[in-house]
């Protein structure tokens, strides 16, 4: 009997470490995502660098919002800011690439990332198309503010724990 309790037990252990983390973003978040004029080196390395640059801008304007709804209109009122922003950073830093910016529900593929498997669909976000937007794109969630969350921890484990904490502290 001692036997049969020992193997249940290491089963369920297994079983239940064995599962995925399943979090949902909730639908009153905010994405941001920069899609690459292709997918060269060069056209990834702007990307990227676009993306850290307005997610910082985009990160402080919101980050006095109490709800999804708020940091939403937020944007909306400062799209003219956010695309001053946005063509100085490009100017500054030489990038001859269009870039175009849109605000509102706009799709999203699915995607997996440390863990936490984010569905496709379409979702409220800050979408930036640059150039012929062939590339591969990034995205984060800039309400609740979990693109911080991606910058500071490495490890799948404490990513999702800290994405939890996130939304239970924003009560989304």
């Amino acid at each position: 009997m001692k036997r049969i309790l020992i193997i249940t037990a290491i089963v369920m252990i297994i079983l239940i470490s064995g599962k995925e983390k399943h979090i949902v973003i909730p639908d009153s978040a905010i994405r941001f995502r920069v899609v690459a004029n292709s997918n060269s080196l060069e056209d990834q390395r702007k990307k990227n660098k676009i993306s850290l640059e307005v997610e910082n801008y985009l990160m402080n304007i919101t980050k006095t919002a109490e709800s999804g709804t708020e940091a939403g209109e937020i944007l909306l009122k400062n799209y003219e800011k956010i695309k001053a922003h946005v063509n100085d950073y490009l100017e500054k830093e030489k990038i001859e690439d269009q870039v175009e910016i849109e605000i509102g529900r706009n799709y999203f593929p699915k995607k997996k990332y440390k863990g936490i498997e984010y569905p496709e669909g379409y979702y409220n976000s800050v979408v930036l198309n640059v150039g012929h937007k062939q590339g591969v794109n990034w995205w984060c969630v800039i309400y609740p503010p979990l693109c911080l969350l991606d910058h500071e921890n490495k490890e799948e484990i404490e990513y999702t724990s800290l994405v939890q904490e996130v939304l239970k502290r924003y009560n989304v």
